[in-house]
């Protein structure tokens, strides 16, 4: 995803207090010196993985008892769980879709006093979703100081006065999603789940939630101050090998530039509002399925050959239908 989009009156990412009663917006230097206003990729990516829990949860697909909870640890929290006697790679993909697609880090821990039992190999899985920080167009993003106030039960606690920054802007933001590895192992490039329908539903859970992070919103302080959405242009970029291109929306001709670089294995999905981009991810949720990785294709003599084997034997099939 390259987007340009468009928030009015929020504060959807922020840098604390610095121990004051001002809340400081998030800022960033750019490479030319000019500062600008900021949104974590971080908050983006932790609100985008609750949301995907509730997805993933209505498509009734599996989640870790950690997931479940809306634990942010997800399966590191597994360890000496009573129904993850023996924790691995394989049975943490193939029962939890949220760690498969949002990655998780068990760390390693060396025996002591000589017990074996208390050796713990390393298991973790890359996050499938990049978030970047929204960064906004330095000439088109304004900030207001706003002064809140709470009042306490009785006169011994007194009053609060807080000082919250609400910001407007034009933003550019970048998300990269990799469904190549929705349950696999990335590192080892082993399939884990080989229901190639169960993969496409776990796909069709991040898109979702992609496509309601950027119509809905969420970050903090949107109890009381969620933005007012008033812009949503850019353009979608898959690819069937390699990585996606990705070109900065803060280019006023970002757009253009990623149209150009089209081509047998880039495919380009454009769009110039909101209800464009609506049916733009919908058209992706409902015709889209998760890329195998071309080691699969490549290599008659892995494991799953078989089950690769079979699949094709499927598509051409219905190709005939």
């Amino acid at each position: 995803m390259n987007v340009r989009v468009s928030w009015q009156a929020h504060s959807l990412s922020t840098a604390g207090s610095n121990g004051s009663n001002r809340i400081m917006p998030r800022r960033q230097l750019l490479a030319d010196g000019i500062e600008t206003d900021a949104c974590s990729g971080n908050i983006a990516k932790h609100h985008h993985a609750a949301l995907m829990a509730q997805y993933v949860e209505a498509m009734k697909l599996p989640l870790c008892p950690a997931c479940k909870t809306r634990d942010g640890r997800r399966a590191s929290i597994l360890v000496n769980h009573p129904d993850y006697p023996v924790l691995s790679l394989e049975r943490i993909l193939t029962t939890c879709a949220l760690c498969d697609a949002h990655g998780f880090l068990l760390t390693a821990k060396n025996a002591s006093g000589g017990t074996e039992a208390e050796t713990r190999q390393r298991l973790n899985k890359n996050s499938l979703l990049h978030f970047s920080y929204a960064l906004a167009l330095p000439e088109q993003n304004q900030m207001t100081a706003q002064t809140h106030t709470r009042s306490g039960s009785s006169k011994e606690e007194g009053q609060m006065i807080m000082k919250l920054p609400v910001r407007s802007g034009v933003y550019a933001l970048h998300v990269r999603y990799q469904c190549v590895g929705v349950g696999a192992d990335t590192e080892q490039w082993k399939l884990y789940v080989v229901d190639q329908q169960e993969r496409r539903w776990r796909h069709q859970a991040v898109l979702h939630t992609l496509r309601d992070t950027l119509l809905s919103p969420e970050g903090a302080l949107t109890a009381t101050m969620l933005p007012h959405l008033t812009g949503l242009s850019g353009i979608l970029v898959a690819t069937t090998l390699g990585r996606a291109p990705i070109y900065s929306a803060l280019q006023d001709d970002f757009v253009s530039r990623l149209q150009a670089l089209q081509s047998n294995h880039v495919q380009v999905y454009p769009f110039a509002d909101v209800n464009e981009f609506h049916t733009q991810m919908n058209h992706l949720v409902e015709n889209s399925t998760p890329a195998l990785p071309h080691i699969w294709h490549s290599s008659p003599d892995t494991e799953d050959a078989p089950q690769q084997k079979g699949r094709e034997e499927e598509k051409e099939t219905e190709q005939k239908k």
